[in-house]
């Protein structure tokens, strides 16, 4: 049976995401709490869809902004649009976050932007 990641919960030992991500992250669990917040849904898993929770084009602008809040990354509303899976959005979160990490890290050791 698939784990859930719900309102509240921590995503530790949650089966469902952690098959999916090689290393911790704090992703799914703050993706997931936007997710159930603005569509107003108890629980998401890595096959959730946007759209068939509910979802529409003006939520999915709002989930864009909440996360790139969030994750201080750019999380445009357009990829959301073209591929709606939970997993997804996560993957293009963490990727982001690693580049932005690793442009940051170049900036650090050579005191110039990269």
């Amino acid at each position: 049976m698939r784990q859930r990641i719900t309102r509240g919960m921590s995503s530790r030992g949650k089966v469902g995401l952690v098959a999916i991500h090689r290393k911790h992250s704090a992703v799914p669990e703050a993706l997931g709490q936007i997710w159930c917040r603005t569509l107003k849904v108890d629980s998401v898993d890595a096959d959730s869809d946007f759209f068939g929770l509910g979802g529409h084009s003006l939520l999915a602008i709002r989930v864009s902004m909440l996360a790139a809040k969030e994750f201080s990354v750019d999380v445009p509303a357009a990829d959301l649009l073209t591929d709606s899976l939970f997993s997804s959005m996560v993957e293009r979160i963490e990727a982001a976050s690693q580049r932005t990490e690793t442009a940051e890290l170049a900036t650090t050791s050579t005191g110039t932007e990269a």
